[in-house]
């Protein structure tokens, strides 16, 4: 630019007024005064036999014009130059040495070539010899066909008007009439498109070249102008310039000047908006309220077709159309507006609670109603394994009615028994009438709930006892401390000896929402005894053994019963008849058996008439008759089952027997060594001895035991003790031919030379003396 304002300025100076000139490919815009150019000689250039001038006119580069006359030096006077219209010229310097399209170098040999084509045009020179320079022949086929381009524009149409051509404004073609080497630039808003060589612009600066076509579209709600206004093209005016010398020995000089293309069309784009609006309302029909509003742009002549929406919501509120019937209708010149209706959409909820927990037993029924429709409920039946759920109360809204501007909760609670119950089992035992008679129930319980519940330790249940229709005993517990064991007994006041009755258990004072007792199970009944506690009497005379057998528990089942049992025996065994001093052996051989496996601790007495007792013996009395207690001699338990099984075996005591004077004494009496111990003393077993001066005759002995077994019996087994014969034959034996011993004297004639016995009499003598 500095460079073209001292080309301005020097043109100012010799008064050439030229617009937008450039000189040599420089543009200039500015008026010229003419005055005198300054004109500097460079030097030759010289290709082969050619020889030209180099010059500046002005600083910038000028041909001789005038190859035959001679080149003026520098400083030589040239008038201040005038456009040259020659468009062979024109075209020369165009494509020539310094040129805007420079097509053959900017060397000497190009300057030989512009410089001699120059010469041919501006002096019809046209020798064969010149074609042999470099470029000079397509410099002379340039000044032939004149091919500057044209600087001349305009377009096909300036004033466009836009038409409907679907959903969106078009514009017809619109050409850009020039040089194929011209271009202006659009600037295209953003709202708009360009349509250029198969591209779309918007929003940018677009170059146009010379002879391209384009168009424009717009969305049909745009409705402004585009204007383009004094449009500048790419090219500007080239032209030659020719100075001439004051003197015309000098060569004429010449230059290209290329000007600034001046602002000369314009183009006016009309667009208009062409839709219209429509309205979508949706209102609340109870309150007139507008829930949402849609608006929308549409073509006019267009049809349109609306329907409600599915449900609008509002916050936690949710809407439902009247009705579901679109709206249709065509577009024309005015705004639509189109108005749906929606009610209040409430939801129904219907929960199943257990109204002991509060807990769902049953998932919750839902579904919706709109404002003013009706609703209608019931509880249902339900059902959880077993068991069916027992209503208990409804809370919440109403079971029916309509719907109005809340939404609707029923609330069904319900419950189970908090436990199912059966009796298992019932056993009584056996026991002595006085100490009661011990019961154990035994039961199922199946909790529904957790023990932590509160109605678990708030409802209670009673097990009683009845005998026939009155109760003896009871026992109440809570639903969480019902045991599965319970353990009773029968009071003494409803008991006798040998007592039997029905006792009967059973479940009393519950709700029966509360329990489910086992029908099949709801109550055990059985026999309870009381014990016996019988004196079983007999003798070997009659019986061969000794037996008893007595109740020891009754159990019951639902399905089953059952009766256990203890079972006593051993054998009797007659006393063979004895001569007097004569021991004899007495035995309990006792087995005991007990299906509930109890144990027995007899204890045994032999009852002989204390006269038949040697007076060192201490043993009991009772009136006339001593109690001797029978030793434990042999233990078996073995267990069979459930049942135990005893054999135990019962003696007399041990007997000691002093030689000489057949004196007893009991291994108690040994061990202490009782003084009136004088002699050896003989094993004499497990016996009872009778005396050896025992009267002879029948005595009664007993066998007695105390209570003994579950039942309290007690055992009395009476024998006759016969005393036929005596050990010691005397005067006064009435068995003299079977007692055992016969004494006889030493001395026949004098049996006692000493003198009688103490006590003797003379009868007695005579018995000895005949015997």
């Amino acid at each position: 630019m500095k460079r073209r304002d001292e080309i301005i300025k020097k043109l100012i100076l010799i008064g050439l007024s030229i617009i937008s000139v450039f000189l040599a490919g420089v543009v200039f815009t500015s008026t010229l005064k003419a005055s005198s150019p300054k004109v500097e000689y460079l030097g030759q250039a010289r290709y082969g036999d050619y020889i030209v001038g180099k010059f500046r006119v002005n600083g910038e580069i000028a041909f001789c014009l005038d190859h035959a006359k001679i080149s003026p030096p520098t400083g030589t006077s040239y008038g201040g130059g005038n456009a040259y219209k020659n468009e062979q010229v024109r075209a020369i310097l165009y494509y020539g040495y310094g040129g805007v399209e420079n097509e053959v170098g900017n060397n000497d040999t190009g300057l030989v070539a512009t410089t001699i084509a120059l010469d041919s045009v501006m002096n019809n020179n046209h020798s064969s010899g010149r074609e042999r320079i470099p470029g000079y022949k397509k410099l002379m086929e340039h000044a032939k066909k004149k091919d500057v381009p044209s600087t001349s524009i305009k377009f096909s149409k300036e004033k466009v008007q836009s038409y409907l051509e679907g959903n969106v404004q078009k514009t017809e073609k619109i050409i850009f009439k020039a040089d194929r080497k011209n271009s202006i630039t659009l600037n295209i808003p953003k709202e708009v498109t360009l349509h250029y060589e198969g591209k779309k612009f918007s929003n940018k600066k677009v170059k146009i070249t010379g002879g391209g076509s384009f168009h424009f579209t717009a969305p049909l709600d745009y409705g402004k102008d585009i204007k383009y206004e004094k449009l500048k093209p790419a090219l500007g005016k080239y032209q030659s310039i020719l100075f001439t010398a004051s003197s015309s020995k000098y060569q004429r000089l010449g230059s290209g000047l290329l000007t600034d293309p001046e602002p000369n069309i314009n183009l006016s784009v009309s667009f208009e908006v062409r839709q219209k609006k429509i309205n979508v309302q949706h209102i609340n029909k109870y309150s007139g309220k507008l829930l949402e509003e849609e608006s929308y742009t549409r073509n006019i002549g267009s049809s349109y077709s609306f329907a409600p929406k599915a449900s609008i919501t509002k916050g936690k509120e949710k809407f439902i159309p009247v009705d579901l019937k679109k709206k249709t209708g065509t577009l024309g010149n005015e705004d639509v507006t189109i108005k749906f209706y929606y009610n209040l959409e409430r939801n129904v909820t219907v929960n199943y609670y257990d109204n002991r927990t509060g807990d769902k037993i049953k998932a919750s029924k839902k579904y919706t109603k709109v404002r003013g429709e009706k609703y209608s409920e019931k509880h249902p039946t339900i059902k959880d394994g077993e068991y069916t759920y027992r209503f208990v109360k409804t809370t919440g809204d109403k079971e029916s009615g309509t719907i109005g501007g809340k939404n609707i909760v029923i609330n069904y609670h319900y419950d189970k028994p908090l436990a199912k119950l059966s009796f298992d089992k019932l056993q009584i035992y056996t026991a002595q009438w006085e100490k009661g008679l011990p019961v154990k129930v035994y039961l199922s319980k199946e909790l529904n709930y957790k023990s932590s519940l509160k109605d678990m330790a708030d409802k209670k249940i009673t097990v009683g006892l009845y005998r026939g229709t009155t109760k003896v005993t009871s026992k109440t517990y809570t639903t969480k401390d019902l045991p599965k064991k319970i353990e009773m007994t029968v009071p003494a006041k409803y008991l006798k000896v040998n007592d039997k009755a029905l006792y009967t258990v059973k479940f009393t004072g519950f709700d029966k929402s509360d329990f489910k007792i086992d029908a099949a199970a709801s109550e055990l009944s059985t026999d309870g005894y009381a014990a016996s506690e019988k004196t079983i009497k007999a003798t070997s005379e009659k019986q061969k053994e000794l037996s008893y057998k007595g109740v020891v528990m009754t159990e019951k089942t639902p399905s089953t019963g059952k009766v256990y049992y203890e079972t006593l025996t051993f054998p009797l065994v007659k006393i063979e008849k004895k001569k007097t001093g004569y021991g004899f052996e007495r035995k309990v051989n006792l087995h005991y058996e007990n299906e509930i496996g109890g144990s027995i601790k007899p204890s045994f007495d032999f009852e002989v008439p204390t006269r038949l007792v040697d007076s060192y013996l201490s043993y009991k009395k009772s009136g006339d008759n001593s109690m001797i207690t029978m030793d434990q001699t042999k233990v078996s338990n073995n267990k069979q089952g459930e049942t135990s099984v005893h054999d135990l075996v019962y003696e007399l005591p041990h007997i000691n027997v002093e030689r000489h004077t057949g004196s007893l004494f009991s291994d108690e009496q040994v061990e202490s060594k009782d003084k009136r111990i004088s002699y050896d003393l003989l094993d004499g077993g497990r016996k009872f001895y009778s005396p050896i001066w025992a009267e002879l005759g029948n005595y009664e002995t007993k066998i007695k035991s105390k209570p003994m077994g579950v039942n309290l019996i007690k055992a009395e087994v009476t024998e006759q003790l016969e005393l036929y014969a005596s050990m010691y034959a005397h005067m006064d034996s009435k068995t003299i031919g079977q007692d055992e011993v016969l004494l006889k004297p030493v001395y026949a004639n004098d049996p006692f030379p000493n003198g009688l016995p103490e006590g003797w009499t003379k009868k007695d003598l005579d018995w000895v003396m005949s015997n």
